[in-house]
């Protein structure tokens, strides 16, 4: 499974409703069969004239060590510059740089990618890709991406699926296109709510990894500045 954390290096780590000034949420992710609290996020996004300009994700374990810092620039909201430090683990910083002819990454592999036909996401883009077409995924529509996997360097075909719509809570998967290949790896599962379009709850693989090897899963738990 670990592929898929390269497709989901917090691509669902920097949600925030558009805003302008500065958005400040906490994400609280648990272990899936029960409330153990594996690590926490603390997210910083700031806005300019309603559009992402610059974000910042720390990451602390249960007993608040660091784990990693991910810095972002939004060139466009779908396509952002990062850098991902990884705290006390034998990793390189993880860098993507979008130009206009491609992306440079700098991850366990190295390499320049040409822009896809499709649509590119990167990382958290994923979240204002999401809001550019949140009508079209209420509606029922199913959504068609190319998700940049950058320790493979490369990018990968992805679909979002929406499951369900009540209660002002919008419900969605996020899995590989490839048919034979959405066999190996669960579906990431993504609730909104509706009126703010804000991430509610993140369930799945996550793109932090633990001190014995292979990344967390979770089901992460957002709450937003007013809620803490």
């Amino acid at each position: 499974m670990r592929p898929l954390v390269s497709l989901l290096m917090a691509s669902c780590m920097s949600m925030a409703s558009w805003a302008s000034g500065n958005d400040v949420f906490v994400g609280f992710a648990y272990a899936l069969d029960s409330d153990d609290l594996l690590y926490r996020e603390e997210h910083r996004i700031q806005y300019e004239d309603e559009q992402p300009v610059s974000g910042e994700v720390i990451y602390l374990d249960a007993d608040e060590n660091e784990l990693g810092i991910k810095r972002s620039r939004y060139r466009e909201p779908a396509r952002p510059a990062y850098e991902f430090d990884i705290t006390g683990l034998d990793r390189d910083t993880e860098r993507v740089e979008p130009g206009d002819a491609g992306v440079r990454v700098d991850s366990v592999r190295s390499g320049n990618l040409d822009w896809p036909s499709g649509e590119a996401v990167i990382d958290s883009g994923f979240h204002y890709f999401i809001l550019a077409h949140f009508d079209r995924l209420k509606a029922g529509d199913t959504l068609r991406l190319e998700f940049l996997a950058p320790t493979r360097v490369s990018w990968t075909s992805l679909v979002i699926e929406p499951q369900s719509n009540s209660n002002d809570r919008l419900v969605m998967q996020l899995k590989p296109r490839n048919r034979l290949i959405s066999l190996f790896f669960d579906p990431i599962r993504l609730t909104y709510d509706i009126p703010s379009r804000r991430l509610l709850e993140y369930r799945g693989l996550t793109n932090v990894p633990k001190a014995g090897g292979g990344n967390y899963t979770a089901r992460i738990e957002y709450q937003y500045e007013g809620e803490l």
